[in-house]
């Protein structure tokens, strides 16, 4: 999770001044994020069905198979409409990775310390929070854009190579 969480605050902290350096307008990014947030709100809940059907780790590894392909559209945009869609699809990985992971963490946590848990997986998140968007903002200081996303889209793959390693390894 912190490999693929460092991607998406690298992507996400910089994506609305990416979608105007690829000629969008100011409408046009605010268009951007409300058509891609209807995504989530169409699947989140099929996203946690499909992980009470197939498991937590299978479904984490799905969707984060899925996002792979967002991130390789926001790296390859030649436009910000094609960012657009990139979103979206991530957005899909989103309803299967997040009620998968958070079931998870509480199925593999005992009562006693189930508060514990979530207090260091939450802690853990917020440091890639500052992770995330410091790399994005020094990577697109340094380079561009598109090298940021590519380097996003790196972080991103390699979260979901061990997430297929865990779920192919799980054991029941």
């Amino acid at each position: 999770m912190i490999l693929a969480n460092i991607a998406g605050q690298m992507a996400y902290s910089m994506l609305s001044l990416y979608l105007i350096d690829l000629g969008a307008s100011v409408g046009q990014v605010g268009l951007v994020f409300t058509l891609a947030s209807l995504v989530p709100i169409a699947l989140q809940i099929f996203g946690g069905w499909f992980s009470d059907t197939v498991g937590r780790l299978k479904a984490i590894a799905f969707g984060s198979t899925i996002s792979v392909f967002g991130y390789i559209f926001f790296f390859t945009a030649p436009s910000w409409e094609w960012v657009l869609v990139g979103l979206c699809v991530e957005f899909v990985s989103n309803s299967f990775v997040g009620p998968s992971f958070s079931a998870y963490i509480a199925e593999q946590s005992d009562e006693a310390t189930r508060g514990r848990v979530f207090g260091i997986t939450s802690g853990i998140y917020m440091v890639v929070t500052v992770i995330g968007p410091a790399l994005a903002g020094y990577l697109v200081y340094r380079t561009n854009f598109r090298y940021m996303m590519a380097i996003a889209f790196i972080f991103y793959l390699l979260a979901t190579i061990v997430r297929i390693w865990m779920a192919l390894s799980e054991r029941f």
